[in-house]
């Protein structure tokens, strides 16, 4: 099907608006409650519609064996658990705009540390992506025009970076499993375990902060956190890889930040500085380069 299917085009549109706003929503949400709060409703109100689909639908999650259930738990220690929980405490320092840039990192990310343990091969293209990519960050991280290179916004930003870790290690180590398993169940899974593990924190902060107590601006970004960002997000995005290859699937993603910076700009004021745009800039840059690899018959081919 041609990449301009109108059903794919509007999956396509669904996916980048929601995860692009989703920084946004998430820094409105957090004006109101704890990060471990705003995760663990999050993900059980999501769990909880991913359970009414499979009721509607008529499937079910795929079985597990006990091999795969330990498996999948410690993959949720790092992806969403590890990942949310340093993005999320990030964003109550760092902007929107910000967050979104340094994230765009992940697909980078993984690839290094692929190639140092020894999964992947990374050629000396691959390797100036890397640094471009790292020095994209860097800039992003100390070029805060909010904090300085000593307030909250580093420390934000530096949080981030573990989020970026956590994901990379999920796809690097997960990798094989995620893709022998049911993409609809592992999605359940790790939502499910997601607001088991942040329970404890979440009720951490209701007896240190009180109930949350959310206008109806906070109340809509939780539902669209909810049911845009974890959920229908999800599900077109599985629908467009269904249409297109995954390379070109995720090359569309790049978009992402481009919609958070807006998205943040128009709705929170936000600016970035003038490095931190430079530092996106390459970020950017860096992960929608092509990957150009050598045949054994020494010609070069191109790989997105």
């Amino acid at each position: 099907m041609k990449d301009h299917d109108g059903s794919v085009a509007a999956a396509l549109a669904v996916t980048l608006f929601a995860w692009g706003l989703s920084y946004v929503w998430t820094k409105v949400a957090l004006a109101a409650m704890g990060p471990f709060t705003l995760v663990c409703l999050r993900f059980t109100l999501a769990s909880a519609l991913f359970g009414l689909l499979f009721c509607v639908t008529g499937r079910r999650p795929q079985r597990l064996g006990r091999a795969d259930r330990w498996r999948m738990f410690v993959l949720a220690l790092l992806q969403p658990v590890g990942h949310f929980a340093f993005e999320t405490c990030g964003l109550v320092y760092t902007t929107a705009s910000a967050a979104a840039l340094i994230v765009a990192a992940i697909p980078l990310a993984a690839l290094a540390l692929a190639a140092c343990l020894g999964r992947q091969r990374a050629g000396a293209g691959d390797l100036a992506r890397i640094l471009v990519s790292a020095g994209g960050v860097s800039l992003i991280i100390l070029g805060g025009g909010q904090g300085g290179l000593v307030g909250g916004e580093l420390v934000g930003n530096l949080l981030m970076v573990g989020a970026v870790i956590s994901t990379a290690g999920y796809v690097v180590l997960g990798g094989a499993l995620v893709r022998r398993l049911d993409a609809w169940t592992v999605t359940f899974v790790q939502l499910a375990w997601g607001a088991v593990l942040f329970l404890p924190g979440c009720l951490w902060e209701i007896v240190e902060r009180g109930w949350p107590v959310l206008d109806g601006r906070q109340m809509l970004a939780v539902a669209a956190l909810t049911v845009l960002a974890s959920f229908a997000a999800f599900l077109c995005y599985n629908y467009v890889l269904s249409r297109l290859s995954p390379a070109r699937s995720a090359l569309w993603l790049n978009a992402v930040p481009v919609v958070a910076a807006v998205g943040a700009w128009a709705t929170l004021g936000e600016r970035l500085g003038g490095w931190q745009l430079v530092g996106g800039a390459a970020v950017v840059m860096a992960v929608a380069m092509p990957r150009v690899v050598s045949s054994k018959f020494g010609k070069c081919r191109r790989v997105v």
